[in-house]
């Protein structure tokens, strides 16, 4: 057997086959990709640049729909406007027609509040009102005031009946009770001769008026005077219709201006016009 050939491995196996060696690129290949990929590069440029010009508009004429959608159906509620300020003018002191006028002339609901009595403002008058004269309010705001009313006074009732002195006196908001019935020598009877408080005295309404009666002509029967002042006596006998008469003593650690003793004695009934006798110490 002869000897193998070189490169052979064995029987029935092909010869080994070598790679030619890779030829190098041309200059002209490379300057044409290089040409491809810069057109590429610019290409995909372009896309990006259209791409970001066709989403600018896309959004601007979906705000322009928006915008015009909103204003067309009502979307959106109206944007309020801004309330509208004035100025308060001050009402102290101003009749209550001229002050619905100033109000009316500022814009403003004026509406009476209340009235109280008051001696140093005039009747109808404003006292008081809820803002103060100045203050900016917005328009149409509701200005309350204060009016004020005369202050309650008694109303005058003798020498009236006593139904009348009734009605008078319940018209004015006050009440009245007969504290006694008196002999008088000139009012006629059911005439009213004395009230307390008396007449034009400042007192809230609702209070009791206290009177006394006339019984007319007749005898009238002493009260006791004994330790009552001089000049108080003297008023209450004239009330019954009797005359005072006054007999002055000095006498040593005795009250002064007081009644010591009275003639006739308490409980006596005299005619009206009788005299009355007091002793009483300077």
């Amino acid at each position: 057997m002869g000897p193998r050939p070189r490169g052979a491995s064995g029987a029935g196996l092909a010869p080994s086959i070598e790679t030619p060696p890779t030829q190098a690129t041309s200059p002209s290949i490379r300057s044409s990709t290089r040409i491809e990929s810069s057109y590429l590069r610019r290409h995909r440029s372009m896309n990006d640049g259209s791409s970001i010009l066709t989403a600018f508009l896309t959004a601007v004429i979906t705000s322009v729909i928006t915008v015009w959608g909103v204003q067309r159906y009502g979307i959106l509620p109206p944007r309020a406007p801004a309330a509208v300020e004035v100025v308060v003018p001050d009402l102290r002191g101003v009749p209550e027609n001229d002050a619905q006028t100033r109000a009316y002339a500022a814009q403003l609901a004026l509406f009476v509040a209340s009235r109280e009595p008051n001696a140093e403002a005039k009747p109808g008058t404003v006292i008081r009102q809820s803002v103060a004269g100045g203050q900016r309010v917005p328009r149409a705001f509701p200005l309350s005031v204060v009016l004020a009313e005369e202050v309650p006074k008694v109303p005058g009732v003798t020498g009236i009946a006593v139904t009348d002195a009734t009605q008078r006196l319940e018209k004015a908001g006050y009440h009245l009770q007969v504290s006694a019935t008196v002999p008088h020598p000139a009012l006629s009877q059911g005439l009213i001769i004395e009230q307390a408080p008396k007449a034009d005295t400042v007192q809230p309404k609702g209070g009791t008026v206290m009177v006394q009666v006339s019984a007319g002509p007749g005898d009238v029967e002493l009260p006791k005077f004994v330790g009552v002042n001089i000049n108080q006596a003297k008023t209450d006998v004239e009330k019954l219709g009797l005359k005072a008469n006054v007999k002055w003593v000095a006498l040593a650690e005795t009250p002064t201006y007081v009644v010591l003793s009275q003639k006739p004695p308490p409980g006596e009934k005299v005619k009206p016009g009788s005299e009355v006798l007091f002793t009483a110490c300077k």
